[in-house]
């Protein structure tokens, strides 16, 4: 299966998860000013009618409605949801992508107070959008909340649908997101879809089958499987989320595609960003040319505090045909002999299922 991300997808993915490089805009209205019916029919306002030339097989496209498919279990989070006829298994995500239609639905299952909730939708992006409509649901027996909000990027604007249920033990988020243009079409289905959503709320997360990425066995580390959106290992019996100084390492595919010829040149830069320490601070760089994928590594130590408290970060680039995968680790620094090898061992066990 070629799991390599294209750019479009890679704006659709950036626009799910909130990442920093969309910027948001904020649909000016209230939730008092949005019934139902509204939340599901009103549309933007037809353009003004200049006499210019219509791409009629554009508008035919743009103006098409969204079909949905058969109920489908997302694997790894317990998730059951139509999501649109045809569409695919999102790679390197649990959700789907409809590749015609240019929809992306996503699925986000994570242990952790209501406050879990926000961080599915925004991405924990501080400039992540407001909802510009919300309405109340009950899905398999917890209530929860379907919104609406709109983001703009550099590629242009995009609408997201989104489900948030909580059971006060996990937070779950289903969010489709598709062109603004074709909200016409597409927002009657896709609350539809949502509102089809099945949450087995006792089943098993398994953020490795819900990725389709494995790695280890890790010396020290076991899967936590607390959260479906990325891989997380911890010492066996330590607390999640991890404390500072604590064992800790994170398997991550980037929503983004690096062309193939430029991997080699653009690595070193990308693990500099993720570990932004002066160069007598690097206890280990290079390339990654021994792993199960190719890559690059960086690892220092950085202060925490004024008292001279270190950490060891550490962060590995890899890559399947153009689409990175971060893995990200730290721990004290009094222990970096012992993780050093570990953490790079690690990253060289990574591979896609």
């Amino acid at each position: 299966m070629n799991r390599a991300i294209s750019p479009l997808l890679a704006l659709l993915l950036l626009a799910a998860c909130g990442g920093s490089s969309v910027q948001a805009s904020t649909a000016d209205r209230s939730d008092d000013d949005e019934d139902e019916d509204s939340f599901v029919d009103e549309e933007d306002g037809e353009g003004d009618d200049d006499g210019g030339f219509v791409d009629q097989a554009l508008l035919r496209e743009v103006g098409e409605s969204l079909e949905l498919g058969a109920p489908v279990l997302v694997v790894g989070t317990g998730v059951t949801v139509r999501p649109p006829a045809g569409a695919q298994s999102m790679p390197f995500g649990a959700g789907f992508l409809a590749l015609r239609q240019r929809v992306q639905l996503s699925v986000v299952v994570a242990e952790g107070g209501p406050a879990v909730l926000e961080t599915i939708r925004t991405g924990g992006d501080p400039n992540a959008p407001e909802p510009a409509a919300q309405s109340e649901i009950e899905i398999s027996g917890q209530q929860g909340r379907l919104g609406r909000d709109v983001v703009r990027t550099e590629g242009g604007t995009l609408e997201r649908q989104w489900l948030l249920v909580h059971d006060g033990t996990r937070g779950m988020g289903v969010v489709v997101t598709y062109e603004s243009e074709r909200a016409r079409g597409y927002r009657r289905a896709v609350r539809e879809s949502l509102s089809s959503v099945v949450w087995d709320r006792e089943a098993a997360l398994d953020a490795a089958a819900a990725l389709g990425i494995d790695v280890g066995p890790v010396d020290g580390l076991e899967a936590s499987n607390r959260s479906s959106a990325n891989l997380v290992m911890l010492v066996p019996g330590e607390p999640f989320p991890p404390e500072v100084g604590q064992a800790v390492l994170t398997v991550s595919p980037l929503p983004v595609r690096i062309p193939e010829d430029r991997v080699s040149t653009l690595c070193g830069q990308l693990a500099a960003r993720f570990v932004p320490l002066p160069s007598d601070r690097i206890q280990l760089e290079g390339d990654v040319d021994d792993g199960r994928l190719p890559g690059c590594e960086r690892l220092g130590t950085a202060p925490i505090n004024e008292a001279g408290d270190e950490v060891v970060t550490y962060a590995a680039l890899l890559f399947h045909e153009g689409t990175p995968i971060l893995v990200t680790a730290t721990v004290d620094a009094a222990e970096l002999a012992t993780w050093r090898p570990r953490f790079a061992s690690a990253a060289r066990t990574v591979r896609v299922r």
